[in-house]
């Protein structure tokens, strides 16, 4: 908390004023101010140290302001098109709070502050008058908002959103719901302060350990007690206005702001007030003063300075650098002048001077000279007029201001070709052309670091650290389209880092086509590799391409809105490929096919060994039950035999035809007939065999009895 007591002591006020005495800004240093001054002038057209003489040409050359309202909107553009900003992870478990940090960073300061007007100002501050200084704060805040003819689910969810922030909540009659919501706590600010409002130490380098800076501001005396500043003591500073206003400050008016005459009365007045920021035993102490500085209304310690700057051309070892009008100051006045010289040439072309004899004039001669209207006579009584020859320039005007506009243009690095279209270019080569345009880029880009890597980033590093230190605690913020909680309370210290210079509406085309050509090769990796699955190129590598090429190529803000992260996307069942199918279907009936043939192959193995085992037991049979038989066996044997293979040849055309129709129906794919199949030949293989089997017994069977009854007929015949 601040300290609003009012016994600072004596020593610190002593210490604060000569500070400011010995410090370079405000209106004390004679020649910062004269400098400002003349460059808030020449942006205006107005230039009163180049007078000219009664009846000539007054006209102004703009080159400071031509020069400034060209490369403002692509350094404006620059730290706008984009999030420049990023904080470095301090490792990979720091890299998704890095990210979540720098979006609500540029969120508080893009969102909640006029981000883009305090850039604007500040750029254009350091184009003009050699600084541009960004200040940071917190204030608080306490506002309301009512709302009307809500339903009771909306009711329910403001209610569940601000618990303790609802007020005069009402049920009306046809069912729906009116209540106020207040909201009080801290917010943190950014603006742009004016350059002739700040003021440094001499042996300031870096705004980061300067041991002394100030700014002062002109407020109204109701507002500065609504602050919470002491009244009574608010009440003693001296209103504002006559001998205060600064030169500075009225080269900057426009409108007739600069009235001499302190505005308003009692707690309308318009006061000024210096906040001092001094550097003493290792840390600094912020000083709210009067402006003579005779009391103090405010005092706290702080850990850092809450200002930084931004210089567009750096001098090196020192704080103050140089502005574009100060290197285009000496290009205006030489400009100008050659311009009155064209047009005082042509106005004494049109209107000459003349040598006049008085002796050969009449009462009209005079009139009738100064009457320069076309066909208008002059009359004479002779010969009494003769015309002055004028000297014609000993010079070509034109190629002077051409010679001084290429001059301006090396000095700031600032071409014409850098807006539109310069109808010279015509007539130079592309490639001329192409490293003119390359040549300005870089210088334009330079002073684009050089404003990133200074004022930019030590403003987003004191945000950060300024969030961290005022922030009560967790809150919703809408960061990439999403709602998600952020708590800067839990925050860690961050220093490091990185500002991403984008290219400018000069540079647009040019990324472009980097862009175009960097997805055409993209493609042509994913169509080689048969799509995004790597090894070179995966779906993540396509989705920040096609993201960067929106963001960057087209400008589009927010890219999620048409395409999706792949990593955020649920994961889905491979589909398989179609040709794949085939080939392993394919595979299948050709492996079922091969495991049928062997299965048929091996049961015809084992139907032959088995008929081979029966022959030969028949054979044996035969050969024992040969001595008995005779030619009725001989018959009978032919008979069975004949019977026999008529039967095998029937089995095995009935074999054939079942192979066939198989191979048909493992083509058509069905492969559970195919088992079925070759069980069922297997089984009926094995009833062929068993039914030969048996068949040859019972015919060895039957060879046996007829034989036996043969003899037993022969033996009685014998007998009897």
């Amino acid at each position: 908390m601040a300290d609003k007591t009012d016994e600072p002591g004596n020593d610190l006020l002593g210490l604060l004023k000569d500070e400011k005495a010995n410090s370079i800004g405000f209106d004390e240093d004679a020649q910062l101010s004269r400098a400002r001054e003349l460059s808030l002038d020449y942006y205006k057209g107005v230039m009163t140290d180049v007078p000219a003489l009664e009846g000539r040409s007054r006209a102004i050359s703009t080159d400071i302001a031509d020069a400034v309202e060209t490369i403002l909107p692509d350094l404006v553009e620059i730290f706008t098109a984009e999030d420049v900003a990023a904080f470095m992870p301090r490792g990979q478990e720091d890299e998704d709070a890095a990210e979540q940090e720098t979006d609500y960073i540029n969120h508080v300061f893009f969102n909640e502050n006029d981000g883009f007007m305090i850039l604007y100002t500040a750029i254009k501050d350091a184009l003009l008058s050699k600084t541009g200084i960004f200040k940071w704060y917190s204030e608080e805040y306490d506002e309301s908002e009512s709302f009307e003819g809500k339903s009771e689910e909306e009711a329910v969810a403001a209610l569940e959103a601000n618990p303790d922030s609802i007020e005069d909540a009402k049920s009306g009659d046809d069912g729906t719901w009116s209540f106020t919501i207040k909201r009080k706590g801290k917010k943190t600010c950014v603006s742009a302060v004016a350059p002739e409002d700040f003021t440094v130490s001499r042996d300031t380098t870096s705004l980061r350990t300067t041991p002394y800076c100030a700014h002062r501001a002109r407020r109204r005396v109701f507002e500065l007690i609504e602050d919470g500043l002491p009244a009574d003591k608010v009440r003693q500073c001296e209103s504002y206005g006559g001998a205060n206003f600064g030169a500075v400050a009225r080269a900057r008016d426009t409108a007739g702001e600069d009235d001499q005459t302190p505005s308003g009365s009692g707690d309308r007045r318009v006061v000024e007030v210096i906040e001092h920021y001094i550097r003493r035993k290792g840390k600094y102490t912020r000083v709210l003063t009067d402006g003579p500085v005779s009391m103090i209304l405010e005092q706290e310690d702080i850990p850092t300075i809450r200002f930084s700057a931004i210089t567009p051309y750096p001098t090196t070892h020192r704080f103050y650098g140089e502005s574009v009008a100060d290197r285009l100051l000496e290009i205006q006045r030489i400009r100008t002048t050659l311009t009155r010289m064209i047009l005082d040439s042509g106005y004494f072309a049109l209107n000459g001077r003349s040598q006049i004899n008085m002796n050969l004039i009449n009462e009209w001669t005079i009139p009738d000279l100064l009457n320069n209207a076309p066909n208008m006579p002059v009359r004479t009584n002779g010969d009494a007029i003769t015309p002055l020859v004028t000297s014609p320039l000993g010079f070509d005007p034109f190629a002077a201001q051409e010679y001084f506009q290429t001059q301006s243009e090396q000095r700031t690095g600032i071409v014409r070709n850098a807006q539109g279209l310069n109808p010279d270019t015509l007539h130079d080569t592309a490639k001329g052309a192409l490293a003119l345009m390359t040549a300005a880029q870089k210088r334009i880009r330079l002073i684009a670091r050089i404003l990133a890597e200074t004022g930019v980033k030590d403003m987003f590093v004191g945000l950060h650290a300024l969030i961290r230190e005022t922030s009560s605690g967790e809150q919703m913020v809408r960061l990439r389209n999403k709602w998600v909680p952020v708590d800067p309370t839990s925050w860690g210290s961050r220093k490091d880092m990185t500002i991403e210079i984008g290219v400018g509406a000069s540079g647009q085309e040019a990324e472009m086509l980097k862009l175009q050509q960097a997805l055409q090769l993209q493609e042509a990796i994913v169509a080689q590799q048969g799509g995004a699955q790597g090894p070179l190129v995966t779906a993540e590598n396509v989705y920040n391409m096609t993201k960067r090429f929106l963001e960057k190529g087209l400008r589009i803000k927010n890219a999620d809105a048409y395409i999706s992260d792949p990593a955020e996307a649920e994961p889905q069942e491979p589909q398989p490929d179609p040709k794949l199918v085939e080939v392993q279907s394919k595979a299948e009936l050709a492996k079922m096919d091969l495991e049928g043939r062997q299965a048929l192959a091996q049961a015809d193995m084992q139907g032959k060994m088995m008929l081979a085992e029966v022959d030969i037991q028949a054979k044996q049979a035969d050969m024992a039950a040969r001595l008995q038989m005779d030619t009725q066996k001989a018959a009978a044997k032919a008979s069975l035999d004949a019977e026999s293979a008529a039967l095998d040849a029937q089995l095995k055309r009935d074999e054939a035809a079942a192979s066939i129709q198989a191979k048909r129906d493992q083509v058509a794919g069905e492969l559970a007939l195919k088992r079925e199949q070759i069980a069922a030949e297997l089984e009926l293989k094995r009833e062929q065999i068993a039914l030969d089997a048996e068949l040859r017994r019972e015919g060895m069977r039957v060879d046996a009895e007829v034989s036996v009854a043969t003899a037993d007929v022969e033996t009685g015949g014998a007998g009897g």
